[in-house]
C-alpha cells in the first residue's frame, strides 16, 4: 500500500509529468516576455538585422538555435505584430481611420503615407522572391516605432486586422515544434502563427524549411499570410504547386526561398522526380 501513496504524494509535491512540462514551457515564455520591451524599441531595420546577428552567433559561437528561443521568439513576436497586424493601418482594404490617432501619431502617419505614395511597388525578386506579383509600398516602407506604439494603445487586444501579437500559448506551440515534437492544436488556436515561429528558429541555423499542409489552396493562403512576417525578418517564403498550376522554372525559384510551403504529395513527387 506504500507505493500508491508515494506516487500520490509525489504528484502532489512535484506535479504530474504534463504539469511539469507545461511549467517548463511557461518558464521559457516568461523569458520571451522579458525581451518584449527591448524589441519594441527597435526600428524595422534593427529588428530585421537581428536575424543576421543570430546566424552569426550560431556560426561563430556554436550556439544551438533552440538556446536562442527567448530572444529569437521575442524578435519573431514583434515582427509578427508589426508586419501582419499594425502595418495594416496603411492597407487600403483594412479601413483604418487615421483620425482615431492622437495628434503626434497622426503627424507620423501622414508622413509615412506620403512616403508610401512616393514609393514604387517592388518587383517579385530578390528580397521578395516567392511573391507572384509586385509588392505595394505599404508592405515595406519603414514605420516609426512610436507609431507602432500608438496603434497598440489604440488597439490593445491582439485581434485582426490591426494586431497580430502571438499569444503565450502560441509561443509554447512554437517551442514544442522546435523540440522536434508534435504540437496538437484545435481549429482556431493559431497553427498558422505557430508554424512560422518554429520556421524562424530553423532559419537562424540556416536550414531550409518545408511547411506541409493539406491542399493547394491552404499552401498559397498560408504562404501569402506569412510572407510579411518572413520579409520583416529578412527571409523569403515561397509556395510549390503541381505543374498544371506552376511552371518548372517557377517551382525551381520557389525552392530557392528560405521557407517553402507545399502539400505532402507535391514535396513527395518532387523528391521522386529529383531522384529518378
Amino acid at each position: 500500500m506504500g507505493v500508491p501513496f508515494f506516487g500520490w504524494a509525489a504528484r502532489k509535491l512535484f506535479g504530474t509529468r504534463n504539469q511539469r512540462q507545461v511549467s517548463r514551457y511557461l518558464e521559457k515564455v516568461e523569458k520571451v516576455n522579458d525581451f518584449e520591451e527591448e524589441m519594441r524599441s527597435l526600428s524595422d531595420a534593427e529588428l530585421r538585422a537581428r536575424t543576421a546577428e543570430f546566424r552569426r552567433r550560431v556560426k561563430e559561437e556554436g550556439i544551438v538555435g533552440y538556446d536562442l528561443i527567448p530572444e529569437a521568439f521575442a524578435v519573431a513576436r514583434e515582427a509578427m505584430d508589426r508586419s501582419v497586424g499594425i502595418r495594416n493601418i496603411f492597407n487600403p482594404e483594412a479601413g483604418f481611420d487615421p483620425d482615431t490617432l492622437p495628434a503626434a501619431a497622426r503627424t507620423m502617419y501622414d508622413a509615412v503615407k506620403a512616403e508610401i505614395d512616393r514609393t514604387d511597388d517592388a518587383p517579385p525578386e530578390g528580397e521578395f522572391l516567392g511573391c507572384e506579383e509586385s509588392i505595394p509600398a505599404w508592405r515595406f516602407v519603414e514605420i516609426p516605432t512610436a507609431l507602432y506604439q500608438a496603434v497598440r494603445e489604440l488597439h490593445p487586444t491582439s485581434r485582426p486586422p490591426f494586431r497580430a501579437r502571438p499569444f503565450d500559448v502560441q509561443l509554447i506551440g512554437g517551442t514544442v515544434l522546435s523540440e522536434g515534437r508534435i504540437a496538437e492544436m484545435k481549429t482556431g488556436e493559431g497553427k498558422t502563427i505557430v508554424a512560422p515561429l518554429a520556421c524562424y528558429l530553423a532559419c537562424i541555423e540556416e536550414k531550409q524549411v518545408h511547411v506541409v499542409t493539406v491542399n493547394d489552396y491552404l499552401v498559397q493562403r498560408d504562404r501569402d499570410w506569412t510572407f510579411p512576417f518572413f520579409h520583416a525578418l529578412g527571409l523569403t517564403v515561397g509556395a510549390i504547386h503541381p505543374f498544371h498550376m506552376q511552371s518548372a522554372d517557377r517551382k525551381k525559384a520557389m525552392y530557392e526561398c528560405d521557407v517553402v510551403y507545399g502539400t505532402t504529395a507535391e514535396f513527395g513527387f518532387d523528391y521522386l522526380r529529383d531522384n529518378m
